[in-house]
């Protein structure tokens, strides 16, 4: 039963009064009298509401997220659908949420940064894509005591209150441990990282280096080989290095790509009729499901990355409005998904 300020009145024998302003400091009571709320409080176990108080203190909160534009990232329809339904479930408080988009570039970063440091933010939720930028960017949060949490990558030097997101390494690990059950003794292993950017982003890093470190620790004596594709680079034909590569080392059986971009991997696979290829990748993106009911990937990783947003903007609420201390690690599950359940992932949240 909630305990209400008469009740606490009626068991410590003074006014209502009296006790909402102990509780609310307005004003002085004396010593004798706040003892005996003191005990009538902990006695009936109350437990103030501070978001109830801080609503009718109008308080008012703005949240801004910086991602990456979904226009240029597929990956980021997800997150900010997530954000999306906890702004409408949250739309009757006195918050708001502001998203701005920069495209995956060092200096659209820094701009939307700037742009974001113009405003009067009481939070920033936002995704750290680039660590020397990013540093920038925390250092001002700091100085002006803004609490900021990074979404799907995250950077723990920069000190952000919270981050919420998968666990890169177990992530390369769990992705390891999936190709050692397909893994035969003559095969080996293609690490095919794809990026249109000259940045490799430390998450998908991290995953490579669970990735290896799981066959270090294993007793395989497969060969672990690395491809980098630059898709944009003017003069590279990432579809016939591939086949080229693949043409000189007929022992891969295993490919494994550490980013959401398995499907251009695939593409080529089927384009050249090669099917007996073990691919997997990450993310849910609606060209890596097609490839996969084709056949032409097995496994996807998923991050639940619509949670990843909608988890984000609870949890900066909760903090700027009921005052709740928040964990600074908030790992999501990491989810094995292959044709016969990918199309019930994702459904709810």
């Amino acid at each position: 039963m909630k305990i209400r300020i008469v009740d606490i009145a009626r068991k410590a024998e003074v006014s209502a009064g009296t006790v909402d302003r102990y509780i609310h400091k307005r004003g002085r009571i004396s010593e004798s009298t706040a003892e005996k709320i003191q005990l009538a409080i902990k006695e009936l176990g109350y437990e103030p509401d501070i978001l109830a108080r801080n609503l009718a203190l109008k308080k008012h909160a703005k949240i801004i997220c910086l991602l990456p534009n979904p226009g240029e990232i597929i990956y980021w329809e997800r997150p900010i659908n997530g954000i999306d339904k906890a702004i409408e479930e949250l739309s009757s408080f006195k918050i708001e949420i502001e998203k701005l988009y920069f495209s995956p570039r060092k200096d659209s970063f820094r701009e939307k940064s700037e742009e974001l440091l113009k405003q009067q933010a009481d939070g920033v939720i936002y995704a750290p894509m680039f660590i020397h930028e990013s540093i920038q960017l925390s250092k001002e949060l700091h100085n002006r005591n803004i609490p900021f949490f990074h979404i799907n990558i995250n950077h723990p030097e920069t000190k952000p209150v919270a981050y919420i997101g998968q666990s890169p390494s177990a992530a390369g690990q769990l992705a390891a441990s999936l190709c050692q059950l397909k893994l035969k003794a003559d095969q080996d292993i293609l690490i095919a990282y794809i990026s249109t950017e000259e940045q490799e982003y430390s998450h998908h890093q991290e995953r490579i280096n669970g990735f290896t470190q799981f066959f270090k620790e294993s007793s395989s004596s497969a060969a672990i080989n690395h491809l980098i594709l630059k898709i944009n680079e003017k003069g590279l034909n990432h579809e016939s290095t591939l086949i080229d590569y693949l043409d000189k080392q007929p022992d891969i059986h295993i490919i494994f790509v550490p980013n959401s971009r398995a499907y251009r991997i695939a593409s080529i696979l089927k384009k050249h009729s090669i099917d007996d290829k073990f691919v997997i990748g990450f993310d849910t993106l609606q060209e890596n499901v097609q490839f996969m009911k084709e056949g032409f990937i097995d496994i996807l990783i998923g991050q639940q990355s619509t949670a990843q947003g909608y988890n984000a903007v609870r949890m900066m609420f909760n903090l700027l409005f009921k005052m709740e201390k928040i964990s600074d690690t908030n790992y999501l599950p990491i989810d094995i998904l292959n044709k016969y359940n990918i199309d019930f992932y994702e459904r709810i949240l």
